[in-house]
């Protein structure tokens, strides 16, 4: 059975090339914006992994079209884009949301976490909301666009530290599960 089961994977990646995509404010190729794969050998048929829901789409199905020029992209094994595409978690960036910039300089409490998913279709930022639901927000944004007057302050955190404050913000467990 397990011999059946790694020939299939074995024909199931002899069929593409793979690749990442580096994102454009500088993570490298082992932390990248996005996973693409393409026919073997040859530059058509791309398909990029959704970060939102978790499947392969044809670029040329969607309103991505074409895949990111071939500077940005790095060749990966196929075994590695098999440990990306399992490694949900290592696609979002999380941060701790705190009002300002002067309140976490005081050391006072974040008051929420919000998330990104990059992904090749869209960008989609979250905020945890106070219905334990994750839910679009503009934080995100608002914190790298230089316009907001008054943008929120962000700071980096990993998955195991959002779900910690999830827990103690809101009481909430398994928050941080995609």
């Amino acid at each position: 059975m397990a011999e059946a089961e790694a020939e299939r994977r074995r024909l199931e990646h002899a069929k593409y090339d793979y690749f990442v995509k580096t994102s454009p404010d500088g993570y490298p190729a082992d932390r990248p914006s996005s996973l693409w794969r393409c026919a073997a050998g040859r530059d058509e048929d791309w398909e990029f992994l959704s970060l939102l829901d978790w499947q392969w789409h044809r670029a040329d199905d969607t309103d991505v079209r074409t895949p990111p020029p071939r500077t940005a992209l790095h060749e990966v094994t196929a075994d590695r884009a098999e440990e990306l595409q399992a490694d949900r978690q290592g696609w979002v960036r999380y941060w701790a949301r705190y009002v300002d910039e002067q309140e976490w300089r005081a050391g006072e409490q974040p008051v929420s976490v919000v998330r990104r998913r990059r992904s090749p279709e869209r960008i989609y930022d979250e905020a945890f909301k106070t219905w334990h639901e994750w839910g679009p927000t503009q934080a995100v944004y608002d914190f790298f666009d230089a316009r907001p007057s008054n943008p929120p302050h962000l700071v980096e955190i990993d998955a195991a530290e959002a779900e910690r404050l999830l827990g103690e913000l809101h009481g909430a467990k398994g928050a941080t599960e995609l």
